[in-house]
Order: C-alpha cells, then structure tokens, then sequence
C-alpha cells in the first residue's frame, strides 16, 4: 500500500465509496466519474502500478473472473461493454485498474 494512492485509501476505507464486490486479493468499486451508464474499476488490493508489473497471473485471473462475473450476473448489458487498461500517461492513478463499461456511453 502507498499512502498518497487514492485506491489503496479505498482499499483501507480510508475514503469511502460503492463497492460492488470484493475478494481476499480484489476490489471492484463504482468509478466516480463514470464514462457510462455503468462503469466499474477492479483493482488488486495488492498497490502494483501498472498493467506491465502485474506479473502475479493467479492475481490477473482472480481479477478476470471477478469481471466475468460483473458480466454474466448481469451487472452490464452483455450486448455492448468494454474492458480496458490505461498505462502511461493514460493512467490517470498510479495503481493498475481494470475498467468495464457497460451500457450507453456518457458525454
């Protein structure tokens, strides 16, 4: 955990938000400033930067299967969603967060 890292102030519930679901290893929360009309992060409770050092495959596929779950139990619409990963630049919180947005987009 790293003190100045909003997701691990969350992980804590230092900062409270919505959480969805978590595992021993996993967190998934509604993100605050949604792109959709459902758009969730799922996050190793573990602080790991970016998509290239989560090299822990049992943690990506803990993370995987939580997504899939999101998906199947109907949390998105199957009919229309996206999964994505941010790096660099892109990755506006410096702890690695897969995004899945369902529904239609927003803005």
């Amino acid at each position: 955990m790293t003190e100045d890292c909003i997701f691990c102030k969350i992980i804590n519930r230092e900062i409270e938000t919505d959480i969805v679901t978590e595992s021993e290893n996993v967190i998934v929360f509604h993100d605050r400033e949604s792109l959709a009309e459902k758009h969730f992060l799922v996050i190793p409770k573990k602080h790991i930067v970016s998509f290239v050092e989560l090299t822990d495959r049992d943690l990506f596929w803990e993370m995987d299967e939580i997504m899939r779950k999101l998906i199947i139990d109907s949390e998105v619409d199957k009919s229309g969603y996206k999964t994505i990963f941010n790096g660099g630049y892109y990755q506006h919180v410096p702890h690695v967060h897969w995004h899945l947005l369902g529904g239609k987009l927003l803005g």
